[in-house]
């Protein structure tokens, strides 16, 4: 009797962790999809600009984007079979940062190969920092030193990684704001 309770336990966590596999490899899809459209919205404002950085409109369209993607991915792993229509605060928040960072890394990737196969647009963004250093420190030592570094260590991977910082810090602050208004815990009966 205690044996088969243990096979018997054992075998839910093991269909559990299935299921939960199965519920986060959808979700990665959900979130690859959603870097997707992310690619697209800034390819298509590269095209039409020929810059993609410092750049509002595009900047707007993915925060919208992200915060749709966050709302639409954590209601639907809060109603999967796994879930069962329920889900904590915390368990919102994770599947949103999941979310938040397999998006971020395509999108980190597309701005990688972006700025390595146009170089102009690596030129034009180390204008555009030259011009800001000028602005806040003028003609200084401080600012030829800023520009030196900058000059030295900006480079497309630097600059896809800081996409990927700043895609996972915009949907962490989303996730948390959206997830207050997705959790949804079972009603207790007393």
């Amino acid at each position: 009797s205690r044996r088969k309770n243990i096979f018997k336990k054992t075998g839910r966590i093991i269909m559990t962790m299935q299921i939960k596999n199965r519920i986060y490899g959808q979700m990665s899809l959900f979130a690859l999809l959603i870097g997707a459209c992310f690619v697209a919205a800034s390819w298509l404002c590269f095209i039409n600009t020929g810059q993609v950085f410092n750049n509002p409109t595009l900047n707007r369209t993915i925060s919208f984007l992200l915060i749709i993607g966050l709302f639409i991915g954590i209601r639907q792993y809060r109603d999967s079979s796994a879930r069962q229509g329920f889900i904590t605060y915390g368990q919102a928040v994770v599947t949103g940062i999941w979310i938040s960072l397999v998006t971020g890394l395509v999108y980190c990737l597309y701005t990688i190969i972006l700025y390595s196969r146009y170089p102009e647009l690596l030129t034009s963004y180390l204008g555009m920092t030259r011009e800001i250093l000028l602005q806040m420190y003028g003609n200084s030592p401080i600012q030829e030193m800023t520009e030196q570094f900058f000059t030295a260590f900006i480079t497309p991977f630097l600059i896809g990684l800081t996409e990927l910082f700043s895609k996972f810090v915009n949907g962490l602050i989303f996730t948390l704001i959206i997830a207050a208004f997705l959790r949804k815990q079972p009603t207790q009966i007393i």
